[in-house]
């Protein structure tokens, strides 16, 4: 089956069953309701008859009890008694009689119009509108046809996975229902009528058995069923043995059966409560096949629209942030402004977009500044959206993060700014920048918002504030082949500590190589959960070329490569970096892309997997030039995967003989099983690498296998990325 031909099953499917839900769920529960009916009557009836009832007597005790034909059906059982269902005023009530005497023997109970009305309801919705369900059930059986060609049955303990195995398994059932439904519909396999005509009067049970007899040699009978008001089908035995005798006021057709095996399989009849009870199991399939593929499609919308703060919120907290930091002083913003009486909402910049900033009477930003004055990875999309934007009337404040040891110093909140105010946006209040901790600098910038917006605030949580560590340098180890000139120099550095962390795999630890010297982070690869005492880097040397051709080593990374000798102390900082950690639920799967020293946070995550014996779904795509000369920590990861610890793991070499090419290559490859784990298993993706190259790679990649699976436009696939990233299911860390 060809791509594009599977991806318009998949949205005939998906969008054929949302557009006809309402329609679809009131015919599957109506017809649940109707499964009950045989139920019903095999509880009421008594042992069928072994031989029929005499034709003559059975007319002679219809004459005698139902003068007024208000009886509807008949049934003989056995020991000559008769089964009459009385039938006036919208009420049915059973009674069994005896044949031979005609004495009433016991009421068998009551019943209201409430089965004539469901049945109606599932036939023409009460509107005579029986066309509308008939198309609606063509594309109903479209629907459960076209579900199978998506996917083989997997069983994962998902509520997609339930629904394709479901969907497998109970396939025949739920095709016998709804196929049935439409040959009746088309009076395929349902018994030959006689003529009738709307102003007929009604059929009674003794004439339609006095009409059958004449018609034919009819000489037992063993049921007998009013339909259509003026029709009777006459059931019983005649000189060629058993038949059934449609009866009009216009004619008599013998028929060897009633109603028919399509009407029997619809209606659930062929066995008795057994067979109804099969026909109510299809309906409540059917039905948790409908509410479950609705709910996974409603969920993926949800994903991606989580903002925190009240509905009706007219401020609005953003934040572009880079490692963390302005996510949580945004968090601290919002909760100080809601202890302090405001209606806030508080969300990051990508999962915006520019209009939405004028449906609030505030809007404060907070913005770090990525690399070498880059916004944010996740404002990228958001900073394009600005060239076009029309903010006349939007009031904006800036609250800007940096480090005065960059050259551009709080760079992406200037350029935020700019945009804003080259958009039409006013500007509130004047940007304040801020030098590393941002502790106090925020504090004061929170009291002149809390100023401008006339009130006083709640109780305000400090920030937590990079904690300074104490390190010596225990063993260094090159990952990389020296003898190999196509591989980049990496090392594994293992630093030990005299107290105890508490940090989390991919927190951040910081290193400042010079007095005035920016602050360079690297990703922890380790876990407290193995030695508390230690954290493990993965650090790759960086080279610069000077223009007399000599070679320059980067400051963090040379004192980190080479200047440090084991036994050496360090002093850094640990910054909590909780968007990029693994996720708290312990069930939640997980994706990482690494390139090059993107494995980096990763080692930390497994190995807090493989500490705590889990078996979260994991899946680890790790791109680079060589198996044989920068595989960095294989061999553990090969362990990891042979101990269960990794799901799947697939490793890509570009400079390697058919080596798979690069990350987003794999990632294309798989893109069926990419978004199974995402759309279907709620899995968070993590991005780790450089930002040009894996980056930008990857994002395309999931926008294009998105927009195919979810037949989406590039431009609604790049907007649920962003969604995405907002509600951190997808997260990037990523250099420049």
């Amino acid at each position: 089956m060809s791509l594009h031909f599977k991806e318009v099953l998949r949205w005939l499917h998906r969008w054929v069953s949302l557009i006809l839900f309402p329609l679809f769920a009131l015919i599957i529960v109506t017809g649940a309701i109707l499964s009950f009916d045989p139920v019903l009557d095999d509880l009421r009836s008594g042992p069928a008859a072994s031989a029929p009832a005499d034709a003559a007597a059975l007319v002679q005790l219809l004459d005698q009890v139902d003068p007024g034909q208000r009886v509807r059906s008949v049934v003989v059982e056995e020991g000559g008694v008769v089964l009459l269902e009385f039938r006036q005023q919208g009420r049915s009530r059973f009674e069994a009689f005896d044949l031979d005497t005609g004495e009433a023997l016991a009421l068998r109970g009551e019943q209201g119009d409430f089965f004539n009305t469901v049945k109606h309801l599932h036939k023409d919705l009460l509107l005579n509108a029986a066309i509308v369900v008939e198309i609606a059930t063509y594309l109903m059986v479209l629907v459960i046809i076209v579900g199978p060609f998506l996917a083989w049955p997997r069983l994962r303990r998902t509520l997609m996975g339930w629904h394709g195995v479901g969907g497998w398994i109970a396939l025949p059932l739920v095709l016998m229902v709804s196929v049935t439904g439409i040959l009746m519909s088309l009076h395929i396999g349902t018994p030959q009528l006689p003529p009738q005509h709307p102003d007929d009067r009604r059929m009674g049970m003794a004439p339609a058995i006095e009409a059958a007899m004449a018609a034919g040699d009819l000489s037992g009978v063993r049921a007998v069923d009013r339909f259509k008001n003026s029709a009777a089908a006459v059931q019983g035995v005649d000189s060629v043995g058993e038949a059934v005798y449609m009866v009009s006021h216009h004619g008599v057709i013998r028929q060897d059966r009633f109603p028919g095996l399509v009407t029997s399989l619809h209606e659930g009849t062929w066995a008795g409560a057994w067979s109804g009870l099969l026909n109510l199991l299809a309906s409540i399939v059917l039905m948790g096949l409908m509410v479950t593929g609705l709910w996974s499609w409603a969920r993926r919308i949800r994903q991606g629209r989580r903002r925190s703060g009240d509905e009706d919120a007219d401020i609005l907290v953003a934040y572009a942030s880079q490692t963390g930091t302005a996510a949580r002083l945004a968090d601290l913003t919002r909760q100080a402004l809601q202890a302090g009486g405001a209606r806030v909402m508080q969300a990051s910049v990508a999962g915006l977009s520019p209009v939405e900033f004028k449906g609030f009477r505030q809007v404060f930003l907070i913005a770090s500044t990525a690399g070498e004055g880059q916004v944010p990875e996740q404002a990228r999309s958001f900073l394009k959206a600005l060239e076009g934007a029309d903010l006349a009337g939007c009031r904006f404040s800036v609250l800007a993060l940096g480090d005065r040891g960059y050259t551009h110093f709080c760079r992406g909140g200037e350029q935020l700014r700019s945009a804003l105010m080259a958009a039409g946006g006013e500007e509130a209040l004047p940007m304040v920048k801020v030098d590393g901790d941002p502790a106090a600098d925020w504090r004061r910038w929170l009291d002149q918002v809390a100023a401008l917006l006339g009130m006083g605030l709640g109780d305000v949580a400090a920030p937590q504030g990079d904690q300074s560590v104490r390190l010596t340098l225990r063993e260094r180890r090159q990952l990389n082949d020296p003898t190999d000139p196509d591989t980049h120099e990496v090392w594994s550095l293992r630093f030990e500590s005299a107290a105890p962390l508490a940090y989390r795999p991919g927190d951040l630890l910081l290193v400042r190589p010079g007095v005035g010297e920016p602050a360079r982070p690297y990703s922890i690869g380790s876990t407290p959960e193995d030695d508390p005492h230690s954290i493990l880097l993965t650090v790759a040397l960086v080279t610069h070329r000077e223009a007399d051709g000599t070679q320059r080593l980067g400051k963090a990374s040379g004192l980190l490569c080479r200047q440090l000798k084991e036994g050496d102390v360090l002093e850094g900082q640990w910054r909590a970096h909780p968007d990029f950690n693994p996720p708290e639920d312990p069930k939640r799967p997980m994706i990482m892309l690494a390139a090059g020293c993107g494995i980096a946070p990763f080692i930390g995550f497994i190995a807090e997997q493989a500490r705590r014996k889990s078996r979260r779904p994991a899946w680890l795509i790790f791109g680079n030039r060589k198996r044989g000369g920068d595989f960095f920590h294989g061999e553990k990861l090969e362990a990891w995967h042979r101990d269960g610890y990794l799901e799947r793991l697939d490793a890509v070499f570009s400079r390697d003989p058919d080596g798979g090419g690069y990350v987003q290559d794999r990632l294309s490859d798989a893109a069926d099983a990419l978004m199974d784990w995402v759309l279907d298993r709620d899995a968070v993706i993590y991005v780790c690498g450089n930002a040009r190259t894996l980056g930008e790679g990857v994002r395309t990649t999931l926008a294009r296998s998105l927009a195919s699976r979810e037949g989406m436009t590039p431009d609604q696939a790049a907007r649920r990325l962003g969604e995405w990233e907002a509600a951190g299911k997808l997260r990037m860390d990523l250099i420049d």
